[in-house]
């Protein structure tokens, strides 16, 4: 019996001991991939828009979420700084007879890039805000990484709301028909006339920090998003052939109206 009972002890320690391995080989792997010690903080803005219309005022807005992530080890001594994860979808206005008017979750200077995809990720939600006046507190000596979370600590506590001027505006865009994605045209934000008739003018559109739930059911609208859950682009060219004109809307895709990807 005391033969049995010390092969039990010695089975029980060496379990022990190959889970105290397995956690040490795993906080080392953690602390030499990652390493940081700053936990992620959490970004809600809401990005409105308000129209001016004969019949009235009309306006839309959305909801967004941006996580930030501080990676710390290797992956930053890889050069990655900072993480991100966007999701949310495009606000829109609902114009009645006229059209639907979307801003989009891509920036104008993307269009004019030969490198983009047509990804989205537009987001409004500190540009206005910038970190002179939210700087929070934080210890001195502290990492980058400490003061940039004290900042957005200060943004989230604070909440702050500010007009967007046109330059730092997303992409505008309205569909002739929203079952159609080729369907789709860019709008001119000084110009909205052009696109949805006389009288028509934006008339601001801001963004503020918010708690609210992030904003869904675009694909009400457009229900074409539901078809697929890749980055599919509007204007389908499976044979990769060069343009047939210089639209810059052919680089929009499904992700310029949501992210992120297979997102219910």
């Amino acid at each position: 019996m005391l033969i049995r009972s010390k092969r039990i002890d010695d089975v029980a320690s060496k379990s022990v001991c190959f889970v105290l391995l397995l956690l040490s080989i795993l906080v080392l792997g953690w602390f030499v991939l990652d390493g940081s010690t700053t936990r992620p903080r959490v970004v809600r803005s809401r990005l409105t828009i308000v129209v001016e219309t004969p019949d009235g005022e009309r306006s839309g807005s959305s909801v967004t979420q941006e996580t930030i992530s501080f990676p710390g080890g290797l992956t930053r001594a890889q050069g990655w700084a900072l993480w991100t994860n966007f999701v949310g979808e495009a606000a829109f206005v609902d114009l009645g007879p006229r059209g639907l008017l979307f801003a989009t979750l891509a920036k104008p200077s993307w269009l004019d890039s030969p490198g983009w995809g047509g990804s989205g990720g537009y987001n409004a939600s500190l540009m206005e805000f910038p970190r002179e006046r939210f700087s929070g507190t934080v210890a001195p000596n502290a990492s980058s990484n400490a003061e940039y979370a004290a900042y957005l600590d200060d943004v989230n506590r604070i909440k702050p709301k500010a007009e967007l001027p046109l330059k730092d505006l997303p992409v505008l865009a309205r569909f002739g028909d929203p079952n159609v994605p080729t369907s789709v045209a860019l709008v001119d934000p000084r110009d909205l006339a052009a696109s949805f008739g006389p009288g028509v003018t934006l008339k601001n559109v801001t963004v503020e920090i918010t708690d609210d739930p992030i904003t869904t059911g675009i694909d009400a609208r457009l229900p074409w998003l539901r078809s697929s859950p890749h980055t599919e682009p509007l204007f389908p060219n499976p044979s990769h052939q060069p343009p047939i004109d210089d639209n810059p809307a052919r680089k929009l895709t499904y992700d310029a109206f949501r992210m992120p990807k297979g997102r219910p």
